[in-house]
């Protein structure tokens, strides 16, 4: 039985998702990417207006409370890295409130993970639907929205890492006014309309209230130049249409933001300029502080932003991970759930693992066995599989020769691949035994049998479905 919902902050509407990438590393938004490193430059060289709007800037959005760059190990950490960087990805969550004169100013009603591989550029998004229903430490049960209200960003944070398996390692809070105003700042811009979209609820925000509270918007097929109020509310609809959809306009509204913006139209106006670090400063937060904007900007800065993984957490589909919960917990009204159970996000885990492509695990290729020492029928299967989705080299899963208590994992390889053990001890819990390869098994044909680099024998003591990040500074995967 789940336990009855805790009262949690007031739901609001929902932020419109834009897909930051650049956007995260510099002040927050795509857009302003390259705009950060203009700013710098001009700071370098002296301009004192802008370099003192950009230094002003900087301080109203970094929070200081950054400990540092961990990596897996002391010997790989530089001062230089970001976190995370050490030991695979950085993983950046983004944020969307409605700020102040919006009821529940603080709800996080957008809520996008950025991951990037520092070595491959490789970048992936995965958009999280404000109503899902979790658990959040030290206030009971609630919609994942209102983690940032009730704790701040951190609690936000810890929210997901559980939900999702894989660490967070900063966050970037951006409000409505920011959006719009970073828009209006570039002169706007022009927007593909493909498909018609009308929303007849779409939640009024200007002061103006029609018949039941609602602004209706309709948006014919062409192209359309928008304004920052107008390209809010393009990206931010979601009443008639789906997380898929409303996930692609957001990204096709950042596209448009960030070539406007890198425009030497833009870069050329001090107004234009001006207007975009003013729309940063008072709008957006961050504990990215300035050297680790400085690095993954130089990370970012060639990165092809067609080439991103958007994927979306949602219902409704064939392939969905999660259901329609609402009307199952009494007080918790709509609200979404894990399709393999309430509060188990094992598959959620496994799909993010996919996604997020972790090179380093890549790169080294270890060769990986899975023995079921176990009295559970199959549970080495559902193991492999999903180290499988998590690109580990892993083969079919065998059957021990006895039956054994405690999961154990022998190394082979005398520490030569000291990722992917590092990695496979914090998944499972246990330290790696380094050891000599055994001599090659045969086959009924007498074939000498491979021999793995890393063998994993699972005990009765191993329970599935429980590896979730329990900091930001480890991961299971």
């Amino acid at each position: 039985m789940v336990e009855p919902a805790a009262p949690v902050a007031r739901e609001e509407t929902i932020f419109e998702y834009k897909k930051p990438k650049r956007f995260k590393r510099w002040l927050g938004w795509k857009l302003v990417r390259r705009l950060a490193l203009v700013m710098v430059a001009v700071v370098v060289v002296g301009t004192s207006w802008f370099g003192y709007q950009a230094w002003s800037a900087a301080h109203k959005i970094i929070v200081h409370d950054n400990a540092g760059a961990p990596a897996l190990t002391s010997a790989t950490l530089k001062p230089t890295q970001l976190n995370g960087e050490g030991s695979g990805r950085v993983n950046i969550l983004v944020m969307g409130i409605g700020g102040a004169g919006h009821d529940g100013p603080n709800l996080s009603d957008t809520m996008m993970v950025w991951s990037i591989d520092p070595q491959t550029k490789d970048v992936a998004m995965l958009s999280v639907p404000r109503d899902l229903y979790v658990k959040i430490p030290g206030h009971g049960y609630g919609k994942i929205n209102s983690a940032n209200a009730l704790g701040g960003p951190k609690l936000a944070e810890q929210v997901v890492e559980t939900v999702i398996g894989v660490p967070i390692h900063y966050y970037a809070v951006v409000d409505f006014s920011g959006f719009k105003q970073a828009v209006d700042a570039v002169g706007g811009v022009d927007i593909d309309v493909t498909t018609p979209l009308i929303d007849p609820k779409y939640p009024c925000d200007d002061g103006t209230k029609y018949a039941n509270d609602y602004c209706p918007i309709h948006f014919n097929v062409g192209v359309q130049h928008m304004n920052g109020a107008t390209a809010l509310k393009y990206s931010r609809s979601r009443e008639t249409t789906s997380d898929f959809a409303r996930a692609a306009r957001q990204q096709q509204v950042l596209v448009a933001v960030r070539q406007k913006a890198l425009a030497a139209s833009t870069l050329t106006n001090p107004a234009k300029v001006t207007g975009l670090i003013e729309a940063i400063g008072n709008h957006f937060k961050t504990d990215l502080q300035f050297k680790d904007m400085m690095r993954l900007a130089s990370i970012v800065k060639d990165m092809d932003t067609s080439k991103i993984t958007q994927k979306v957490l949602d219902t409704g589909q064939p392939d969905s991970l999660l259901i329609d919960g609402s009307g199952t917990i009494a007080g918790a009204g709509s609200i979404e759930l894990p399709k393999a159970g309430t509060f188990n996000y094992s598959d959620v885990q496994d799909f993010v693992k996919n996604i997020f492509v972790d090179h380093y695990i890549t790169n080294e290729n270890a060769k990986l066995e899975v023995e079921n020492g176990s009295d559970v029928t199959g549970l080495a299967a559902q193991v492999v599989n999903s180290l499988q989705l998590a690109h580990y080299n892993v083969g079919a899963a065998v059957n021990a020769t006895a039956p054994v208590a405690q999961t154990v994992i022998y190394d082979y390889t005398h520490g030569t691949k000291p990722y992917t053990i590092n990695y496979l001890q914090q998944r499972f819990n246990v330290k790696a035994q380094v050891v000599s390869a055994p001599s090659p098994e045969v086959d009924a044909s007498g074939n000498a049998l491979p021999v793995p680099d890393i063998r994993i024998i699972l005990g009765s003591n191993y329970q599935p479905n429980t590896n979730t990040a329990t900091s930001t500074t480890t991961t299971s995967r």
